[in-house]
């Protein structure tokens, strides 16, 4: 039988198109749907993922596949199709949109290495403004150059043309290698007795002088048993040698077996049963579970207000879902929640609990997609990368705290992952659930709309009552001389004096936002972006919160020469320093990007503030999202307005989530909360809302602003970014762009733009956006069909943004 596969060539790539190869006789059995194989590509031997299958085709000279990659993942049939959903609705190529299916480190890779054959002694050949950089790198290294080495050196269609010319003139030579996976399985070398005691006790009593170490080994094997050798060497204080030793002399003897990896050693599990259900708990606990039992997918919303009980329901359907053989998926929107809910979830469901998130080492990542993949682990908790598990008998999907931008892709493939579990949930034919306090507005107005059931848990548990909020006008002069107000220091201390905990919330981190020159008005900033560098002062160091580049904080101006560079604003690092010279007695921990960079840190500050280690915890928005702490019960925002000011629709809609969500943490335990909020805007109706926690007067209002400029949900946006190493060049092609989007779409779409993005530069690149905005299902076919007129930009590059959730 002849048998032929669609083969996608090196998927993770934006290449979009499938090609036909035979699948040769002995391969047929191990080929089908979703196998990962090599492929002769070109002139390369590449990865390629197959498609589709088939026993006829039209085409002709087709080439064989060379192999079939056992050892790495296979995606389903229902992981195909969602990337291909994928790549249709966010306008990516489908090698993009196959990317997050693909963990890090479980794929195999084809190193390309180069070297020069041949004295480039030609003049054009040195002066080629793509080849002359390649040959003088390659020239200078001593050995063989990566292409990941040259990438840097170029963009990719300049260094393609470098190395075809160079190739041509036969004065570069290329080496391909097929790398295997780097994630493997792990294995630990145990070592047991390998004789009867009566014989390992005359070895030890013969020994005892000669060598002493090997027979303390010996001793501790035989009274432990079966043991890793690193454990044994350390138990019976030897050196490795000692165990070596024992090995040749035939008394003991090692084998391996594979050794699980796990990510949450760290994290304490709360070990609590079903906590008592209220009425709307059961109600919206039996809606769900009547949607597991049927089999169908069906979409909910769990809108309750914070401390409401939404995680018990979470877990009770859970439980349903386990009891029927299947799988469940809960997705949270940060690294950082994971520490706090991997203790839930493991408290309740013990080892059935995988962890997927971004933070894990390749290790870490391969043990647990194994555990997904057969079944072992029946519960997936993880940030948005979570959505892609290879879970094959998937019965729900829960995504906590559904309004938070962080589930939104930044680079290719721009996913929404509420979207992409919508979806899936609709492939795999299981509900779908969402929760949130503070629903994203295009979530509730589905809801509304009936795309998705609304349940409601309008009341925290054990009627605890919501927070009081206390909003405090900082425009006048006490604005001016402190960073806490004093109706936030005084009810600081009385807490402190209580021994209770207190949240400080600012959603900037940092000493300083920026560093200026009084002399002359320069302020430092990042060349590569343009944008004012941020001032760390534990580092002694100014940074680019958007590229990440840093440097050493200058003494005098760069422009002038003055020695009087002044700090400017203030971040979360400068907030810990105010308050620890205002209450030397705190006990301050600190929870934002720069803290929680080493792995681990997040479970550690969680961990020290859960145990009252530290009784005050100052934080970006890591803090304000879903943590349960009983011991808070005063929340202190530093500035409500720095998300206000930003220069994007939604500005109202994430100022009052922040300021929702981060009172909710006050007033979950015993004891009644307080939330004071410091502002320079205290008439804004967002600030308002939050203040009397009326989430539903916020909606109504923010609706209407919405559609009078008719703003996503009452209608769909398509931000499309071009950007280039010269501001003339993105302006030009974003004009050209405009042009085609405006023919293409007529009187169905409104096209904003060409204009230079709020951000206008970015790692050296000039930016510029065209925003595409109409009814939904219409906005994504004139952008695609624009973009097809275009074809490539030259000396720029594009990129699409579907509901993007920031416009800057």
């Amino acid at each position: 039988m002849s048998l032929y596969a669609q083969v996608l060539p090196n998927p993770g790539r934006p290449l979009g198109q499938l090609f036909t190869y035979r699948v040769p006789e002995h391969l047929q059995d191990a080929v089908r749907v979703g196998s990962q194989v090599l492929v002769p590509f070109g002139s390369r031997t590449v990865v390629g993922l197959v498609g589709a299958l088939s026993e006829k085709t039209d085409r002709q000279d087709l080439r064989d596949i060379e192999s079939v990659l056992a050892d790495v993942p296979v995606l389903s049939a229902e992981s195909l199709a969602l990337a291909e959903w994928i790549a249709d609705y966010y306008i990516c190529e489908l090698g993009e949109a196959l990317r997050p299916f693909l963990p890090e480190g479980m794929t195999y890779r084809i190193s390309r290495k180069f070297r020069l054959t041949g004295d480039p002694i030609a003049l054009e050949v040195l002066e080629h403004p793509d080849a002359g950089p390649v040959v003088e790198h390659l020239q200078s290294a001593e050995r063989e150059v990566s292409i990941g080495a040259l990438r840097r050196l170029l963009a990719a269609n300049r260094l393609q043309r470098a190395l075809r010319l160079l190739k041509s003139r036969r004065l570069v030579e290329e080496r391909s290698m097929i790398l295997p996976p780097r994630a493997r399985e792990r294995q630990v070398r145990m070592i047991e007795v390998a004789v009867p005691v009566e014989e390992a006790a005359r070895y030890c009593k013969a020994r005892a002088d000669r060598a002493p170490a090997r027979v303390a080994a010996l001793r501790v094997a035989l009274g432990s048993g079966c043991l890793p050798a690193g454990e044994l060497a350390r138990r019976a204080s030897v050196s490795a040698a000692a165990i070596r030793g024992l090995v040749e002399d035939g008394m003991v003897r090692p084998h391996w077996i594979p050794v699980r990896r796990r990510p949450w050693t760290e994290a304490a599990d709360e070990s609590k049963g079903p906590a008592a259900l209220t009425p709307e708990q059961a109600a919206a606990v039996a809606a769900v579970n009547s949607a597991v039992d049927s089999g169908e997918h069906s979409s909910f919303l769990l809108y309750g207000v914070t401390a409401s009980g939404k995680t018990e329901v979470y877990l009770r359907v859970i439980e349903r879902v386990l009891a029927a053989g299947r799988q469940a998926i809960v997705l949270v929107p940060e690294i950082s929640l994971t520490a706090q809910a991997i203790s839930i979830y493991r408290g309740r469901f013990g080892d059935q609990v995988a962890l997927v998130h971004s933070a894990l080492s390749l290790g870490e990542r391969w043990d647990e997609w194994q555990r997904i993949r057969s079944g072992e682990a029946g519960v997936v908790l993880g940030a948005r990368s979570a959505v892609f598990a290879a879970t094959p008998k998937l019965g729900l999907i829960v995504v906590d705290e559904e309004h938070e931008t962080s589930y939104k892709q930044e680079q290719a493939p721009r996913y929404h992952a509420r979207e992409v579990a919508l979806k899936r949930g609709e492939l795999a034919r299981c509900p779908v659930l969402l929760a949130s306090a503070t629903p994203a507005l295009e979530t509730f107005h589905d809801a509304e709309r009936g795309r998705h059931t609304l349940l409601r848990l309008p009341e925290r548990v054990d009627s605890r009552p919501l927070p009081a909020v206390r909003v405090v006008d900082m425009r006048g002069s006490e604005g001016r001389q402190a960073i806490l107000s004093s109706a936030v220091r005084q009810a600081l201390a009385a807490r402190l004096r209580e021994g209770e905990q207190v949240i400080l919330f600012l959603n900037r981190r940092g000493f300083a936002t920026f560093l200026l020159c009084p002399v002359c008005g320069q302020a430092v900033r990042c060349d590569e972006c343009g944008v004012a560098l941020k001032y760390h002062r534990e580092a002694r160091e100014v940074r680019c919160h958007h590229c990440g580049v840093s440097r050493s904080a200058p003494d005098i101006c760069a422009k002038c020469g003055s020695h009087q560079i002044r700090f400017s604003g203030f971040g979360t690092e400068r907030v810990e320093r105010e308050l620890r010279r205002i209450v030397p007695a705190a006990r301050i921990g600190r929870m934002d990007r720069d803290t929680t960079a080493r792995k681990g840190a997040h479970l550690r500050i969680v961990g020290q503030f859960r145990s009252a280690e530290t009784n005050v915890l100052i934080g970006t928005q890591m803090v304000a999202k879903g943590f349960d702490f009983p011991g808070v019960t005063l929340v202190g925002v530093i500035s409500a307005d720095t998300s206000l000011n930003l220069p994007d629709f939604r500005a109202a809609e994430r100022t009052f989530q922040l300021l929702e969500q981060v009172s909710g943490r006050a007033g979950r335990g015993e004891k009644e909360g307080e939330v004071i909020i410091q502002t320079y805007r205290p008439d804004d109706d967002s600030i308002g809302a939050a203040a009397a926690h009326d989430y539903e007067s916020f909606y109504r209002g923010e609706l209407e602003n919405r559609r009078e400029l008719n703003y996503p949900p009452l209608s769909q946006l398509v931000n499309v970014i071009v950007t280039s190493e010269q501001e003339d060049t993105a302006a030009q092609r974003a004009g050209a762009l405009a042009d085609a989007l405006r023919a293409a779409g007529g009187d169905r779409v409104q096209i904003l733009g060409p204009a230079a993005a709020p951000l206008a530069r970015l790692r050296g690149r000039y930016r510029w956006h065209v925003i595409v905005k109409g009814p939904r299902g219409h906005v994504q076919a004139v952008v695609r069909e624009a973009l097809g007129g275009v074809g490539a930009l030259a000396a720029a590059t594009l990129s699409v943004d579907v509901d993007p959730v920031s416009l800057m």
